[in-house]
């Protein structure tokens, strides 16, 4: 009798389940202690649009504008990992998007660290900025409306750089703005995340 067998419920992805997903597991997507703490205090869902926000832990990409999409869960994730984030670091985010990943640097460095992140589209920029405004605490991310192809000079070098962009060549101006030993990663045309380590 299939009645005594009770109702199968939804699953759903919630925040704790999506922290669980990339901090535990014989491999774990993270492993620096930093952000796994930042992970359980920024939650996505405070970073995509009210259409979005029964879908915000899920691990699929979300498009929160014109077109642009906050990348998923686990690529952020190995993205900020390969980083290597240290606290009271400085940062720069190439293509802020919702601010999801900035907040996540933003917390992992601590108050003494410091985000700088560029958006290209003013509408996403000021959404991004709202965004970040619901940590009081993460006062040390800064929003940057501009282009960020050529980086953000005047604040180099970097400690880390992400850059949000597919692109098949890292143009050598964005490479000058990494401190020694700092790290930048971005993901390639065939979806795949490179990594370049200053010497």
């Amino acid at each position: 009798d299939v009645d005594n067998y009770g109702g199968a419920g939804v699953f759903t992805w919630t925040h704790k389940y999506l922290c669980q997903v990339l901090t535990s597991g014989s491999t774990p997507v993270v492993k620096n202690p930093l952000l796994k703490k930042a992970l359980h205090i920024i939650q996505r869902d405070d970073f995509v649009p009210e259409t979005c926000k029964d879908r915000a832990f899920q691990d699929i990409d979300l498009e929160i504008e014109k077109g642009e999409y906050l990348n998923k869960p686990t690529l952020i994730a190995e993205m900020l990992e390969l980083l290597d984030i240290k606290e009271s670091g400085k940062y720069l985010d190439i293509g802020t998007g919702s601010a999801w990943l900035a907040a996540l640097l933003g917390a992992s460095t601590g108050t003494r660290g410091v985000v700088y992140t560029m958006e290209r589209i003013e509408s996403i920029a000021r959404n991004a900025v709202v965004n970040i405004q619901k940590y009081p605490e993460l006062r040390n991310v800064m929003v940057i409306f501009r282009d960020g192809s050529n980086g953000l000079p005047e604040y180099a070098p970097y400690d880390g750089i992400h850059v949000s962009v597919s692109m098949n060549e890292i143009p050598v101006i964005l490479k000058s703005q990494l401190a020694i030993g700092g790290r930048m990663v971005a993901p390639t045309l065939q979806k795949d995340i490179r990594l370049i380590v200053r010497l």
